[in-house]
């Protein structure tokens, strides 16, 4: 038996990208896969991937910026599980707004990447609590350690999620519940696609080879979302137990090049 048969895992953002990847690893280890997306027909599919392939999973239609179906999300699945034991905060919204930036962008990136995390796993905590044990990963990206032209608000809402997730490692490592981050260079997600091809008019192919993205890092290519998903249930499971405050860079060296 490994260590996340069994377990309740919430993974925010499963429809697409790594989400999606995610839900569909922790689907393989036999945990019981909770998905939750505001697209019902991406969520739909992530759940019949996890199902074709033995495991089990439920879908969950919610806009995780709003506070209120952030709770019934959590209420339906104490409901059906009587716990949680793993909450993935993955959602999260890009912006490449530099100082041109409205008061409404803020807002808006800032709700997404830092407040609907936040509240997400202060949702989560009475369960996790009561059981002495949870693991939160919450993904960041290296975009929150480096200065990029034109990514102001992403930046500085990713970077302010490397250090909330430090303090929510401090505060609730009382209770046996570590809390990490992994930290993503560029993944080949079907929004990285939309972006860099609006942006820079290249393929994959060519973003392998652009020193904006593969092509500044060591492998000289962009991740595949299967490669970040892995390195999530890394730090979801027992192999990482000893891990908190962690942030685990996964960029194939772009930011120590």
């Amino acid at each position: 038996m490994n260590s996340l048969e069994g377990k309740v895992v919430i993974v925010t953002g499963a429809g697409a990208g790594i989400g999606k990847a995610s839900a569909v690893e922790f689907g393989l280890k036999k945990c019981k896969v909770i998905i939750v997306d505001n697209d019902k027909e991406s969520g739909e599919v992530s759940k019949k991937l996890i199902e074709d392939s033995g495991g089990e999973a439920t879908f969950i239609n919610a806009d995780i910026t709003v506070e209120k179906d952030i709770k019934n999300m959590v209420e339906k699945v104490l409901g059906k599980y009587a716990r949680i034991d793993i909450l993935v905060n993955n959602v999260g919204l890009f912006n490449n707004s530099g100082m041109d930036a409205t008061v409404e962008e803020w807002n808006e990136v800032v709700r997404a990447n830092i407040i609907s995390p936040f509240l997400c796993t202060k949702y989560c905590l009475p369960t996790m609590k009561e059981n002495r044990a949870g693991a939160v990963v919450n993904v960041a990206s290296i975009s929150g350690f480096i200065a990029q032209e034109n990514y102001l608000l992403y930046n500085t809402t990713k970077g302010a999620m490397i250090n909330m997730t430090r303090c929510m490692a401090l505060d609730l490592g009382k209770y046996n519940i570590r809390v990490n981050n992994v930290c993503p260079g560029t993944v080949w997600t079907e929004n990285n696609e939309y972006f860099i091809k609006k942006s820079h008019n290249i393929d994959k192919r060519g973003a392998d080879l652009h020193s904006d993205f593969g092509g500044g890092n060591m492998l000289s290519r962009v991740s595949e979302p299967k490669e970040i998903a892995k390195c999530i249930v890394f730090l979801a499971s027992e192999d990482a137990s000893f891990v908190t405050a962690e942030n685990l860079v996964v960029d194939a060296g772009y930011i120590a090049k």
